[in-house]
């Protein structure tokens, strides 16, 4: 078992075979989650590494044999795209012949929804047969570099890459006397500058530092070599191709055969003598093409890459402690937090206690701890509020980046904050551990992620669907999250359930580490060992309603995702209540249900999954079920009569709840 691990809940993933790694700069600026596959090493355990996140769409990029390895390993429900790269001139190699055979095989193999082609004339040809559309990679924008050598012409296209535009250009600038920078050349280009008197250079950067730089052919649409020369600062010369149709540019630098030498001359000195306005307009164009590239990524991908401005703080972590009547708990849970912190982080971090008018003497524990650590400790005293209340004091009052919350009578393990900072320095949204139960006689682990129950769907989905997904403690945010979604806490009991699976679902990297840092006790004052009341109703309300307004950052099965988080609450915190309560108390509580979950309940009840749930019973205890769950929809509860202890329904997740 990996102890530690980033999972991603991404809308997407681009696997990107090393083979074509020469196009891996581009692909990671323009999609930013790129997997390099390597076809050579084990392919069980990179999809394997894939498989452990969520991610909505699988975009596969050009064509390896394992691709269809991946499709039969992954979810019935993927969505699957492909990028090709190659262009229309490229088919005279077989081998490139025979890669596209093998990607229009798994289109129609498999559910491909869509294909993108870096190569305009490849678009053009198959838009009328399958779906797809034509996409530019991104590229990343340098600053140019004025200064250049007004003799010296690259070229970019070479004898190595077999275009006869090549013989041409060097016969151009035989005409004109300049001298071509070249970075490689086999024995049929030396005889050739030999027998032309033709002037050169060798130069491994043979793009930087010329007057202009050539890459006239009429076969490859590929858009990067241009835009990194011309970013540089260096006018490029291309053959007639899409990319400069309708640009003020197409003048200056398209030609319209490469076959005329005496083109390709007077286009050289058509650049020479307007350098700096061609410069000029690339400006525009530069941005005409991002904003191109954007607009055709984002309908390849039916989904918008935003990019988010890096908000800054004071600091980097802000350590939140509740603290309501635990004068016999705090001072270890202090001194364990204290003990956890990482020396290279103390000072950009704050111990927030907020004190939520305590009867006892807890202010009298804290104060020593105060005195001592004033740079790292702020404390805050409050008329009591509730945990709800402190929470969003929280959230207002904190200074860092990330927030974390220990409860005031639990500990935490040394090592939670030094992988804590592992999680930070990799930016990931969320940290989680496991967390070790303790009660009066006992202890056990429980894992964030319940392996036994979800070994089928990917880890992402194993920690949302999780019993103890809701709790804040064996969590650490980032605060951001909470301002994007403008969501705060319930102030009211199991105030945690109402909020951060939302914050889970709109996490896209969340760190792991499958180990019980969070030191979590039962005691006998704890919210579970206490009366509910009606608090459970409220949160699955609110629950609901928040799961609407945020629908939009749900990736998952949305109907999986209700049924684990909402069908075991709503049997064990409110129909199993009732079994316990007196008449009155029992028809108060069903009249607050009919009235404030009634529909949400029904909802639950069509719920596929739930179905499944309640027909996996024994007969007995499903026509029981049954008969209920149709007294309430009736609105008949207060007459049917329960049984309390033989049809009891219990959780389907073990769970010690929130406290």
């Amino acid at each position: 078992m990996i102890d530690n691990e980033i999972i991603y809940n991404k809308e997407y993933l681009v696997i990107l075979p090393v083979i074509d790694s020469n196009l891996k700069e581009e692909f990671e600026y323009t999609f930013k989650n790129v997997f390099l596959f390597n076809e050579k090493k084990d392919s069980v355990k990179q999809i394997k590494t894939i498989k452990k996140s969520h991610f909505k769409q699988i975009i596969f990029v050009d064509y390896c044999v394992q691709y269809k390895e991946i499709i039969n390993n992954l979810e019935e429900n993927q969505i699957y795209k492909i990028i090709f790269t190659k262009d229309l001139g490229a088919f005279s190699e077989e081998k490139n012949y025979d890669l596209f055979s093998n990607i229009m095989s798994l289109i129609e193999d498999y559910n491909i929804k869509k294909v993108g082609f870096l190569d305009y004339n490849l678009y053009s040809i198959f838009r009328s047969k399958i779906k797809c559309c034509h996409i530019s990679l991104d590229i990343k924008q340098v600053e140019p570099k004025l200064e250049f050598d007004k003799n010296k012409i690259g070229l970019l296209n070479d004898e190595e890459n077999p275009m006869h535009s090549f013989y041409n250009e060097l016969s151009a600038l035989k005409f004109n006397n300049n001298k071509a920078v070249l970075n490689n050349y086999n024995k049929t280009t030396k005889e050739f500058l030999k027998m032309f008197k033709i002037k050169h250079t060798k130069s491994k950067d043979n793009m930087s530092g010329n007057l202009l730089n050539l890459y006239i052919n009429f076969t490859d649409n590929n858009n990067i070599t241009f835009i990194r020369s011309m970013d540089k600062g260096v006018p490029c010369i291309l053959g007639n191709n899409e990319l400069l149709k309708g640009s003020t540019l197409e003048k200056f630098l398209s030609v319209e055969s490469d076959d005329s030498v005496d083109e390709i001359n007077e286009k050289i000195e058509l650049v020479e003598k307007n350098r700096k306005e061609i410069l000029e307009e690339y400006k525009t164009f530069r941005e005409d093409y991002k904003r191109k590239s954007e607009k055709e990524i984002r309908e390849f991908l039916d989904y918008s890459i935003e990019l988010k401005e890096e908000k800054k703080y004071d600091k980097l972590l802000t350590i939140v402690v509740p603290v309501y009547n635990v004068e016999n708990y705090v001072g270890q849970c202090l001194k364990s937090i204290i003990a956890s912190l990482p020396k290279k982080i103390v000072k950009d971090t704050e111990i927030l206690i907020i004190n939520d008018g305590s009867t006892d003497n807890s202010e009298s524990v804290i104060m020593p701890f105060k005195e001592k650590y004033k740079d790292l400790i702020v404390y805050i005293k409050q008329k009591n509020g509730g945990l709800g209340h402190v929470r969003n004091v929280a959230l207002e009052k904190a200074k860092g980046k990330y927030i974390a919350s220990i409860d005031s009578d639990d500990t935490i393990n040394k090592n939670f904050f030094k992988d804590v900072l592992k999680a930070i320095e990799k930016d990931a949204d969320i940290f989680i551990c496991d967390w070790l139960t303790k009660t009066n006689t006992n202890k056990y682990e429980t894992s964030a992620i319940e392996y036994g129950i979800f070994d089928n769907i990917s880890k992402y989905e194993g920690l949302i669907y999780s019993s103890i997904m809701p709790s804040t403690c064996n969590k650490v945010f980032k605060k951001e999250l909470f301002d994007e979604l403008k969501i705060s806490y319930l102030e009211e009991k199991f105030e945690d359930l109402s909020t951060n699976p939302f914050l889970l679902l709109k996490a896209q990297t969340i760190y792991y580490v499958h180990k019980p840092y969070y030191e979590y006790y039962i005691r006998s004052d704890s919210i579970m060992r206490s009366s509910i009341g009606l608090s459970m109703i409220d949160v699955l309300k609110e629950f609901n309603n928040r799961l609407n307004k945020y629908s939009n950052y749900c990736t998952v099965d949305i109907d999986l995702f209700k049924f684990y988080t909402i069908s075991w609450r709503m049997e064990q915190y409110i129909f199993n209540q009732l079994y316990n309560l007196t008449k009155k108390e029992k028809d108060n509580m069903i009249k607050y249900l009919y009235n404030n979950l009634y529909d949400e309940v029904i909802d639950m009840f069509s719920n596929n999954y739930y179905k499944e749930m309640i027909n996996s019973f024994k007969d007995d205890k499903k026509e029981y079920i049954l008969k209920r769950n149709k007294a309430f929809k009736d609105k008949k509860l207060n007459e049917f009569k329960m049984n309390k202890q033989e049809f009891k329904l219990t959780a389907p997740i073990i769970y010690f709840g929130d406290k």
